[in-house]
């Protein structure tokens, strides 16, 4: 008779809720993106990274660039969504822009966010580059 309650405490101590955790990140919301892609084609990098929510050290947004070459002043307009994890003062997060995946890694800085991305294309074009975002005063 022991045997039954016992094991029904191992099984519901093995359970875990699928409902969003509580977060301590203090990253929702927008903060002005500035960086460059460096490489076969230099460019300068400017717009808003959004933060629009977080559960437990994860968290998603989207990201908002335009980027200008150097050499020519041509614009582009670069927009997806992203996702990624916090732990501690490291930031690690994916932007899905242009098919492509841009990997940020950054260091948290109170209301800094400092570091590099990598991306790579289907055709095996590999780009790469610094960033810096700042959180807007609300």
């Amino acid at each position: 008779m022991l045997l039954l309650p016992l094991g029904a405490m191992f099984f519901t101590g093995c359970l875990r809720s699928t409902e969003a955790q509580p977060s301590n990140l203090q990253l929702t919301g927008d903060w002005v993106y500035t960086g460059v892609q460096t490489g076969a084609v230099r460019e300068n990098l400017t717009g808003q990274l959004r933060v629009l929510g977080a559960s437990g050290n994860s968290f998603q947004g989207q990201l908002n660039i335009v980027g200008v070459n150097e050499a020519t002043g041509e614009s582009r307009v670069m927009v997806g969504p992203l996702s990624g994890i916090a732990e501690g003062n490291v930031v690690d997060f994916d932007a899905n822009i242009e098919a492509t995946t841009r990997r940020h890694v950054a260091q948290l800085d109170d209301d800094t966010i400092t570091g590099t991305w990598v991306a790579s294309s289907a055709g095996g074009a590999m780009s790469s580059g610094t960033f810096r975002a700042e959180r807007e005063s609300q």
